[in-house]
């Protein structure tokens, strides 16, 4: 590979001021296009224009189910494959020989909850005090913006990435990871023009407030039905209250969250964690009418673990304490346990590999101290290429807040940061030449 002048810090850092209304633009148009997960068609669209527009050599890929339901990272859907698609696309060298990297974001977003709680239309971004507003800025299309604008920076200056820079957006990452499977597959498989060999590193830019990700828990969705027996309310004795059972079974399994929270307990990566173990009760539906006791309930939980347990088995554990509580309380009461959505395994990141101590160093560059360590409490697309490749790879993205909110929102200046900061690592990692 020929060597060509690296630009210095000053010209990146112009480059991507002058990208700011550009910035801003985008990101604001990428909030607009809804993407609820199982419908993120209008983000899709999005975004592939504006690949194409970079010149980039994109491609679909069809998430499938049937095609990866064999591998150990499936998660049972929750929405129809519909023939929805990934996109991935390439930027390749004309001189090669530098390294290369894949930036892999979602589009999809979660419900918004009740609109008329939001300052103002969740997909209707606007901007006040140097923060974007709109659901999904932060999580996580305000990231995929920064990879796009670091690439963008290094166009004005006439250069471009010496190595391949991928692009990956996927579908259904709040909800199963179905999508960024679909493209690991792909890629292994030799299923799409891509190879798993074009890249030498993943970033996922998540809104973790710029730091490293350095190991991320497990995290498996639970769907359980109790049945009681239903009755007049005026004879209330002779019923089964499964709504009141749900309460006592949820009480009960606090008690184990709070078992695998005990420091004696944690994973080493979770030592100086707070509160790494949260069940969640996201979902409770139950019920027929106001004067009977009611015959069913049905509670969509949440629960995380630490990595190296096998989500079989913390499903298993917690069923087996579900239905203890349940026959504890009255023999009688019915529970059905299923499972779809998550079904993630934890992992560990391997912060020490040269890919991401260039990251690490690129941070140091623009903030003039060392990126803080992760070790975060969700879980994140990260865990497919940790488990299932050799490919080193992190989180690190932009600071956003009240993600999964109301009022969502992404810090414009933490996104100036990360887009500089990716620009930097372009520059040093897969080197560059000219366009």
């Amino acid at each position: 590979m020929t060597m060509h002048p690296t630009p210095d810090a000053a010209r990146l850092q112009q480059a991507v001021a002058q990208l700011d209304a550009e910035m801003i633009d985008t990101l604001s148009a990428f909030v607009a296009a809804r993407s609820p997960s199982g419908a993120e068609q209008p983000a899709a669209d999005f975004l592939e224009a504006r690949l194409q527009a970079l010149g980039l050599d994109c491609e679909r890929i069809v998430l499938d189910s049937d095609r990866i339901r064999s591998s150990p990272m499936f998660s049972c859907p929750c929405d129809p494959d519909g023939g929805r698609h990934n996109l991935l696309a390439r930027h390749l060298p004309k001189e090669g020989g530098g390294r290369s990297v894949l930036f892999n974001g979602h589009l999809d977003v979660v419900p918004t909850g009740p609109e008329q709680l939001w300052s103002a239309p969740p997909f209707e971004p606007h901007v006040k005090d140097d923060w974007l507003f709109g659901r999904g800025a932060g999580d996580m299309k305000g990231g995929i913006v920064c990879a796009l604008m670091a690439f963008k920076a290094l166009r004005r200056l006439g250069l471009q990435p010496a190595g391949v820079v991928g692009f990956n957006a996927v579908l259904d990452e709040e909800n199963t990871g179905n999508g960024t499977l679909a493209t690991v597959h792909a890629l292994q498989n030799t299923l799409a023009r891509a190879r798993l060999s074009d890249f030498d590193a993943v970033i996922i830019p998540e809104p973790f407030a710029e730091t490293l990700m350095a190991a991320q828990v497990g995290v498996s969705w639970l769907f359980v039905t109790l049945t009681g027996r239903p009755a007049h309310v005026a004879y209330m004795g002779q019923g089964l209250n499964p709504i009141e059972a749900a309460h006592e079974l949820m009480a009960d399994l606090k008690l184990l969250e709070a078992e695998w929270n005990a420091p004696e307990n944690r994973h080493p990566a979770f030592r100086d964690v707070a509160h790494p173990i949260n069940f969640n009760l996201g979902r409770i539906e139950g019920g027929e009418w106001n004067s009977s006791v009611p015959c069913t309930c049905t509670l969509g939980l949440r629960c995380s673990y630490y990595p190296g347990t096998e989500p079989d088995a913390a499903v298993a554990q917690l069923s087996q304490r579900l239905r203890a509580k349940a026959q504890a309380l009255n023999p009688a009461l019915q529970v059905e346990i299923s499972t779809r959505g998550h079904r993630s395994p934890g992992c560990v990141y391997d912060l020490e590999h040269p890919a991401m101590q260039a990251l690490a160093q690129a941070h140091r560059a623009v903030n003039g101290r060392d990126a803080e360590r992760l070790a975060c409490t969700a879980t994140t697309d990260g865990r497919h290429f940790s488990l299932m490749t050799d490919i080193p790879v992190t989180n690190y993205g932009p600071l956003a807040r009240d993600i999964h909110g109301i009022d969502e929102a992404v810090s414009l200046a933490s996104m100036r940061r990360v887009t500089l900061t990716l620009a930097h690592y372009l520059v040093n990692w897969c080197g560059v030449e000219p366009i």
